[in-house]
């Protein structure tokens, strides 16, 4: 090679180098850009972001309710979904701020997608049912203000952990029959499109989880009485005591080795809404504590938390993003890796008789026939669906 050869070479080296700051890609899902990386990635960075930090959304007991809201700046002028994140701590105390850090957010931004996470009152100054209420009244709040935050209002989902994962199933099985709305912007729905409930109670009248001191002043600064005595209130706050048909779709994560909420309140809940025909699914991870942390501190969490972002993500986007349909790895396209992804899913169900828990396979985006199981009918979808 001489020496010209050798320095074109090196230029082309150079600008292969280069190009990711020379021109930076532009990511598409459903003919709609999004910030990407597709597939979504916990290690890309935040997209950069359009935030509204601190917006009332209400007023209640004398104190003003807020939300943090973020949307991705490259989808200004789009009309993208939206999910409300509710923080746990025990009913007790926590509050929106850090949300838009989680992985989970983080990867929901690179879809394209805009996240609220909200404050609600607090136990025990404010007793139940002011948290639900709160938060059936942001989701009003964001529907009849959908214009002005450039959402979607029929594509609203909610998510959250401990306290708010209890918070999130609740907004997920009851609607305005069931006597928890609230006051304000009455006529509008509080409806959401699917859930994500991770380690949330669900039955705050079953015994054999309330065996611990700190479980049971929680639940009782929550309900304003002790959950033994006044059961009635109690099974009131309790999202298995609304579960049925017509819910949406709830993803449910929870450690095997939780001490604070057992294990055990997630299978009461998945078998409610199996048994219902809820296309549900029940991560069980082993070896995780309360907050999914490792127990033993040592031991090895499954599946990982990276996997278990990605099937958060994934449940949400199969009923907010119509662009996914049969786009199992999220890549902001359809084909034969997804076919033969759908081909390793088959015969696997989000939630067994007995509440027997998913396979360490589940895909929610394989569900595409929602009902809960990865069969043929799911595989004909996939093949003729355009």
């Amino acid at each position: 090679m001489n020496r010209l050869s050798r320095i074109g070479a090196l230029v082309g080296c150079l600008l292969f180098a280069l190009a990711p700051s020379l021109g930076a890609r532009t990511w598409k899902l459903g003919g709609r850009v999004v910030p990407g990386p597709l597939p979504p990635s916990a290690g890309a960075p935040t997209p950069v972001l359009d935030t509204r930090l601190d917006v009332v959304y209400g007023e209640a007991g004398g104190q003003l309710l807020k939300l943090d809201f973020a949307k991705p700046t490259v989808c200004r002028g789009q009309s993208v979904p939206v999910i409300v994140y509710i923080h746990g701590g025990g009913w007790r105390s926590g509050g929106k701020s850090g949300a838009f850090d989680l992985d989970i957010v983080k990867m929901g931004f690179q879809l394209g997608f805009a996240v609220a996470s909200i404050d609600y009152r607090l136990a025990p100054k404010y007793k139940f049912p002011a948290q639900v209420n709160d938060c059936k009244l942001a989701v009003r709040f964001l529907r009849k203000n959908a214009g002005e935050f450039g959402i979607d209002p029929a594509r609203i989902a909610a998510a959250g952990g401990s306290a708010g994962g209890h918070l999130s199933a609740l907004l997920a099985v009851t609607d305005e029959r069931d006597g928890l709305e609230g006051p304000g912007l009455e006529g509008v729905s509080s409806r959401v499109l699917a859930a994500v409930d991770e380690f949330g109670p669900t039955d705050l009248t079953d015994a054999a989880s309330l065996t611990t001191s700190e479980g049971l002043s929680m639940v009782t600064d929550f309900l304003g009485c002790d959950p033994f005595v006044c059961l009635d209130r109690g099974w009131a706050a309790s999202p298995v005591a609304y579960v049925s048909g017509d819910d949406p779709p709830i993803l449910i994560i929870h450690g095997d080795k939780d001490t604070l909420v057992p294990y055990r309140q997630s299978e009461l809940f998945a078998e409610k809404l199996r048994i219902a025909g809820n296309p549900c699914a029940l991560i069980k991870v082993r070896n995780a504590e309360h907050g999914l942390i490792p127990s033993p501190i040592t031991a090895t969490v499954y599946p990982s938390f990276e996997a278990i972002d990605h099937l958060g993500l994934a449940h949400l986007a199969r009923y907010l993003e119509p662009a996914v349909f049969g786009d199992l790895n999220l890549d902001g396209r359809r084909d034969v890796r997804d076919f033969q992804a759908m081909g390793a899913c088959l015969g696997l169900f989000g939630v067994g008789p007995g509440a027997v828990p998913a396979s360490r396979s589940w895909n929610p985006l394989a569900d595409l026939v929602p009902d809960g199981l990865v069969n043929g009918a799911d595989l004909l979808e996939f093949l003729w669906k355009k």
